[in-house]
């Protein structure tokens, strides 16, 4: 199969819960030598598994239910050949004192987050970016944001309050204190390098077709690859708005203040979708894979879950065996980076 990266190319680093970045090289070798040319992607999340299938010259279509993981599919999956300069970086760092600056950030998050005035910087930042006219431009300057925001977070999580954790003056034994306090604009500048050295052409038109709840996200492709949002026995559903909240309100930042949940919270959440409660309830769930499968029944389906979770192994494989007559399981031992044991990585194939 055909590598189409140019020189210099390189998976993006990501700090999401669940990123199946450092399985793609075990993914790709149980699925290259199925024959598809098209593949849905159907919770896209970092984009890693759309940019290995962009990479080996499929036509990719990415999918996700939240705003903010869409513009990162929109910068490295759609996107073919714009990147961000260092005067479009300078564009966005430029603040005009002239300016009547919105301040929500500054006076909803105080103390939560951010500090004082990393909470200001990321008011300016985001309103300069929004000014944007190039929707590549704009969605590489917002990945690259996400990912200085996420970087500077205790956990790479917006699930607690607990900016003390950074500020604490205490003997540490885990976290990156030297990142934490890395100014934004010196992290923002990392991030688009990055970003930058994943785009490129294939040759084919990928698409975000954007936020499909996965039920009823369109099909038709050769392939769809499925990677659901883990629900543990222990510890319930993983639900990615209580995890990145914040960085799905950057995303769709003149609207923020309408979508909060209760703004009595100390987090300021934003409210569930029914959408999200039918991954993230246990009732809900199992019902949550049958839909899916059965929309998808005609193309082949790849599913990527984790061990010990709900549905259980043997009952992922007996749903996508009411459908399909060749189904395969594979697995690897993997931990993820908020994990503290390695649990076997599922890999269904049903064709």
């Amino acid at each position: 199969m055909k590598d189409c990266v140019p020189e210099g190319f390189k998976y993006p680093s990501t700090r999401y819960s669940g990123s199946k970045r450092r399985l793609l090289d075990w993914i790709w070798e149980h699925v290259k030598d199925l024959r598809f040319d098209t593949v849905l992607d159907l919770f896209g999340g970092t984009g890693s598994v759309s940019l290995m299938f962009k990479r080996y010259g499929k036509r990719v279509f990415y999918n996700d239910l939240l705003k903010f993981n869409q513009l990162i599919g929109m910068a490295i999956i759609e996107n073919k050949n714009t990147f961000v300069s260092d005067s479009d970086i300078e564009k966005i760092l430029n603040f005009d004192n002239k300016r009547d600056y919105p301040d929500f950030i500054q006076k909803i998050f105080k103390d939560i987050f951010f500090l004082d005035h990393e909470n200001e910087w990321l008011d300016k930042v985001t309103t300069n970016i929004l000014n944007f006219k190039n929707r590549y431009k704009k969605a590489l300057l917002f990945a690259s944001l996400f990912q200085s925001c996420l970087a500077k977070r205790p956990f790479n999580l917006f699930h607690r309050a607990n900016l003390y954790i950074r500020t604490a003056n205490v003997p540490r034994t885990f976290g990156n204190k030297t990142t934490w306090e890395t100014p934004f604009d010196q992290l923002l500048r990392r991030f688009v390098k990055e970003y930058n050295r994943a785009v490129f052409d294939n040759g084919k038109k990928n698409s975000v077709i954007g936020g499909y709840d996965a039920a009823s996200a369109p099909n038709g492709v050769d392939l769809v690859y499925i990677d659901p949002p883990y629900f543990s026995q222990k510890s319930g559903g993983t639900n990615y708005i209580v995890f990145y909240h914040f960085l799905e309100r950057l995303a769709d930042y003149k609207n923020w203040e309408n979508r909060i949940k209760n703004s009595n919270t100390k987090i300021k959440r934003i409210n569930d979708t029914p959408e999200i409660k039918a991954w993230t309830h246990k009732k809900l769930i199992k019902d949550s894979f049958k839909k899916v499968i059965e929309r998808f029944q005609d193309a082949i389906i790849v599913l990527s879950y984790q061990e010990g979770g709900i549905p259980s192994k043997e009952e992922i494989f007996e749903m996508l065996k009411s459908y399909k007559k060749n189904v395969k399981v594979f697995s690897t031992p993997h931990r993820y980076v908020l994990s503290p044991i390695s649990k076997n990585e599922l890999l269904f194939i049903a064709r």
